[in-house]
């Protein structure tokens, strides 16, 4: 059963998946999110959180507008080696009267655009009282995008002989640029102290950010750094360049000082000009566009619900524990709640006390939970899994549950004359490595011919059924399907003749043909081996490399999916 239309909403942090709390339904750590606490790792999900947002249609905070408060002032003695400039002092005393002492270039840049491409963190130290997480990191940005989307103001600024202030005398506008830091350089590094608490929300608290380091960032590479203009993706050139004319009045002589004058020098010093505009996006990096980026991103307060609706089922995860299982490793348990997508369209996020849900099929004991996650610590410990996700027994039972109440099984069934009873469909896993089992009571009301007779469709038979699965990630089209299908049959006579008890699976056959039944339902189920039980659409996941991981059921009722990057 293919799941069609999606309705997906994710609220995400770029380091470790922090989500909050919400009161619990159900005492199993239903998900594991557990990682490896270095670079690499860190720097994986922070790149996949940030393309589960972009599938969803939501913003990750690393693309924004920021206003720049202060502006760059250069002196024009900086210039005074150069002639040209000996000729723009004297042009600025004989017109204007004024001396060019103490006159400097101001470089005024409106607003700026950035898209960052890539951000990675290497955790330095993290220390976790849950519910709070404090986090010290040398934080990376690799690749931006900077736009200029009012252009350059430079003012020429000249000390008024009356008032002592820098009046600007000579006005010139830089049309809408762009800049390009291409993904090649290595990334500019900074460091970022964050503290996060787990609630109803999450509140980030942004306590220390280091980004001296990146004006000198951007001057190092200004070399490889591309500016151009917005509007003709060309090299900006003086053409780029207006000026204000400036008309002066003497008594009854006029003079004007127009760009044609100017344009010579302007174009021998185009390169400085643009060194300077890069030189200031250096600055406005650091005074701006940085704390910009981190305040986005770690300073708010975000609900903590990470949701997904389908045209069948929804789920809604909800944070529970921060916990440091290893020096080295950082874990998030998640509780899912689960309804069917009618209840969703009725009651929204309150669907879930809507839901009927039936109590665990068996008890995992505290030891087996500790186990569980002892085992989930030692694979990345020992360097063989980088991430993992665990998933709790508990919690796949409710979803087969609810995938049952929300018809996805009729189809399938029914095409072999099956109902399912009430103890529906459900998973164990308590053998380490093995296929997961699925076990099904089923309720048949017989078929065409011989079985119309020995079986009164008024009073069907009962009987369980043991099915190895196999479970799979795939791509289609590159979009990523969860793929959950009946590997073969392992039930026998004894089984479908006496019921599973330890499950409380019972089996009601008709009386004097218990065995030939038997047989008749082993036949017909064995052609049930090959199929496709479920198979989900996941457009969220799309390029995260799902289809790279593998799983391995434990023996303490959970299934783990690891990665190794």
């Amino acid at each position: 059963m293919k799941s069609k239309g999606h309705l997906i909403r994710l609220i995400a942090l770029p380091i470790a998946m922090l989500l909050s709390h919400s009161p619990v339904r159900a005492e199993s750590e239903d998900l594991l999110i557990q990682t490896r606490l270095d670079q690499k790792s860190t720097s994986w999900l922070i790149d996949k959180i940030r393309l589960i947002l972009k599938n969803s249609n939501l913003s990750d905070g690393m693309t924004d507008t920021t206003p720049l408060s202060e502006d760059t002032e250069i002196p024009l003695d900086d210039f005074s080696s150069k002639p040209e400039f000996k000729k723009i002092r004297e042009t600025i005393s004989n017109t204007f009267r004024v001396d060019s002492k103490g006159a400097f270039l101001r470089i005024r840049i409106p607003r700026i655009y950035y898209k960052v491409h890539t951000l990675h963190a290497r955790p330095e130290n993290v220390e976790v009282i849950d519910p709070s997480v404090r986090l010290k990191a040398i934080a990376s940005i690799q690749g931006v995008d900077i736009g200029l989307p009012d252009g350059v103001q430079l003012d020429f600024m000249i000390p008024n002989p009356k008032t002592g202030k820098a009046d600007a005398y000579l006005t010139g506008f830089l049309k809408p640029a762009s800049v390009e830091v291409p993904n090649t350089l290595e990334p500019a590094e900074f460091g970022v102290d964050l503290e996060a608490t787990r609630d109803q929300q999450i509140r980030f608290k942004l306590i220390d950010s280091r980004l001296d380091s990146l004006p000198g960032y951007v001057e190092k590479h200004s070399g490889e750094i591309r500016i151009f203009g917005t509007a003709s993706r060309q090299a900006l050139s003086s053409d780029d360049l207006s000026i204000n004319p400036v008309v002066v009045r003497l008594n009854t002589l006029s003079r004007s000082i127009t760009f044609d004058e100017f344009k010579p020098l302007v174009q021998r010093h185009m390169g400085r000009i643009i060194s300077l505009v890069i030189n200031r996006i250096g600055s406005a990096l650091k005074d701006s566009i940085g704390p910009a980026i981190l305040d986005t991103v770690f300073s708010k307060t975000l609900p903590s619900s990470l949701s997904v609706s389908t045209e069948e089922i929804y789920t809604r995860y909800l944070s529970k524990v921060f916990s440091k299982p290893d020096p080295n490793q950082f874990s998030l348990s998640l509780t899912g709640e689960l309804c069917t997508h009618d209840l969703f369209l009725k009651y929204k996020e309150s669907c879930v006390n809507h839901m009927r849900m039936n109590p665990p099929i068996r008890a995992v004991s505290d030891v087996d939970r500790i186990n569980a996650k002892e085992e989930v610590r030692d694979r990345i410990s020992s360097g063989s899994a980088d991430i993992a996700l665990s998933v709790s027994e508990e919690y796949l039972n409710r979803l087969l549950q609810t995938t049952i109440d929300g018809k996805l099984w009729d189809e399938m069934l029914k095409e072999e004359n099956l109902e399912l009873g009430p103890k529906g469909a459900f998973v164990v896993l308590k053998n380490a490595g093995a296929a997961p089992e699925l076990y099904l009571d089923v309720v048949y009301k017989g078929g065409k011919g011989l079985q119309s007779i020995i079986i009164n469709p008024k009073h069907p038979i009962r009987f369980p059924l043991r099915l190895s699965t196999k479970l799979v990630f795939e791509l289609r089209n590159e979009m990523p399907f969860l793929v959950i299908s009946i590997d073969r049959l392992k039930s026998d006579s004894s089984e479908i003749i006496n019921g599973i008890r330890d499950y409380d699976l019972p089996s009601y056959l008709v009386p004097g043909l218990r065995r030939k039944i038997a047989s008749m339902i082993l036949k017909m189920a064995s052609e049930l081996e090959g199929r496709n039980a479920i198979e989900m659409e996941l457009p969220v996941f799309k390029g995260i490399g799902l289809e790279n991981t593998w799983h391995e059921p434990s023996a303490f009722g959970r299934l783990n999916l690891y990665f190794r990057l």
